[in-house]
């Protein structure tokens, strides 16, 4: 081989070998945002015994959230439980039966606790972290959105 050829091939070799190691490098599908999420209001409320005539005591709707605000991303966006931190008497333990009884929900960007698992929590403030997530990004969202469950509202 002549002194052009080899600069040639080396040339070739270098430009393949160049395109091989940036082509293996996955990139990151689509982007997420969470800087700015929460809740507002970030407190619900919730009472064991209600009013048998409202509408949440005949449909069995649950207590639920706003929507969250602030998140943007790539869709899809999923949201899902962590943690939660009980205190004024709340029960971590009882409150992650209840989640995984199904009794809490969180889908869409709004979390919904319902009647049947209020039931079954003692009066306390629940806070709950929770993590929010696409193809290639998650962000846990910590301490980001309370219950306070109470025996009655009057």
């Amino acid at each position: 081989m002549n002194n052009k050829n080899i600069k040639i091939f080396l040339g070739v070799a270098l430009l393949a070998l160049t395109l091989a190691l940036t082509g293996c490098q996955r990139m990151d599908v689509g982007y997420l945002k969470t800087a700015d999420a929460s809740f507002s209001p970030d407190t619900v409320y919730v009472y064991r015994t209600i009013d048998p005539m409202s509408e949440r005591a005949i449909n069995g709707s649950p207590w639920t959230s706003t929507r969250i605000q602030g998140v943007s991303g790539t869709a899809p966006i999923n949201y899902s439980y962590v943690s939660v931190k009980a205190s004024d008497g709340g029960s971590a333990e009882a409150f992650n039966a209840i989640v995984k009884d199904g009794q809490v929900v969180i889908q869409g960007g709004l979390i919904q606790l319902f009647q049947k698992g209020v039931a079954q929590l003692p009066d306390g403030n629940y806070t709950l972290t929770i993590r929010v997530s696409n193809e290639d990004h998650e962000a846990i969202l910590q301490d980001i959105f309370t219950f306070v469950v109470k025996e009655t509202e009057f």
